[in-house]
């Protein structure tokens, strides 16, 4: 190795010294005492993991995003892409036939490459929990509960948790031609009205909702507006936000804000799906939902819902 490159780091690679690396340690420590009162189990699982793991929960279209290395027998390793299938895989084996529901906890490092953005660090650490095997409206309660509950752990006042449901777009982008989808969910993502109603022009029934309903964003009554909009099939999604709502505490749903609009990650949620929004950093702090469909892919079906946490993105936050 030459002298020159003893001094820097691989791109996507960062030192974390003094303060940095003080307030990282702070946060996890405090959000495992949080997962702790909560019952739930911390999980440690390896760094490296078989390439298969990941592809089996993600899809073929993570495969891009893996760091991966043939080992000494020619066996395709990746370092860890997520703590999700990670914990996937050791629900359906080492605690396949644990008592359910299963709660699980991590904290630790991911590594992911993202070569269409460039900047964007390859070593994030994360902190999270999965409630394994729990389909029901209190589970999703329970997780976004614990999302606030992790945030002000960390010190933080002023977040958001951008909240919707999948069945809720589900059935207009299901009644389209297949080659429309891909454009009507970019042009949903990026809030394009105008591209958006030109592509659906003429459209009818659950199709024609998909004009309006990518647009309801706001606290509780934007629900009750949406459920004058919504097509029948999108209507039990609305209910269950509703139900949710109402379960919360005043001081958690001040944190809340409906966006109906939400179509990333509609291939892998099921259900409720959030991302955490935090004063101050300039990309998402956190995400979550429920994925029932996951489990499944490893043998073992079951409900499942869960949340990660960004710590370097919300250690950046100043208090």
């Amino acid at each position: 190795m030459l002298p020159s490159q003893l001094a820097v780091t691989p791109p996507g690679a960062l030192d974390f010294t003094g303060e940095a690396a003080r307030r990282r340690r702070e946060l996890q420590r405090a959000a495992l005492r949080v997962l702790e009162r909560g019952a739930y189990e911390e999980l440690i699982p390896p760094t490296l993991e078989y390439q298969d793991t990941f592809l089996r929960a993600g899809g073929p279209g993570v495969a891009e995003r893996l760091i991966r290395f043939p080992d000494r027998d020619g066996r395709i390793l990746a370092l860890r892409y997520d703590f999700t299938a990670s914990l996937a895989r050791v629900a359906a084996t080492t605690f396949a036939d644990a008592a359910r529901p299963l709660r699980l906890s991590y904290s630790g490092p991911v590594y992911r490459q993202d070569p269409e953005r460039g900047g964007r660090p390859r070593e994030m650490l994360q902190v999270g929990a999965e409630l394994l095997g729990q389909g029901d409206l209190a589970a999703d309660v329970e997780i976004v509960r614990l999302t606030i509950a992790l945030l002000r752990s960390a010190g933080l006042r002023d977040f958001q948790v951008n909240l919707g449901h999948a069945g809720v777009l589900a059935p207009g982008i299901a009644a389209l031609d297949a080659e429309l989808r891909a454009d009507v969910r970019r042009w949903i993502d990026r809030k394009d009205r105008g591209n958006l109603c030109r592509a659906l022009a003429g459209a009818r029934g659950d199709a024609a909702t998909l004009t309006v309903l990518p647009f309801v964003i706001g606290r509780r009554e934007a629900l009750a507006s949406a459920l004058d909009l919504a097509p029948r099939a999108a209507a039990p999604a609305l209910e269950h936000l509703r139900a949710l709502d109402a379960a919360l505490g005043p001081d958690e749903r001040d944190h809340v804000v409906y966006d109906l609009g939400e179509v990333r990650g509609l291939d892998y949620y099921t259900g409720v799906h959030f991302e955490v929004y935090v004063a101050g950093a300039g990309r998402a702090a956190g995400a979550g939902g429920r994925y029932d469909e996951l489990m499944a892919r490893f043998g073992r079906p079951m409900p499942a819902v869960g949340l990660s946490l960004d710590l370097d993105t919300i250690a950046e936050v100043p208090l």
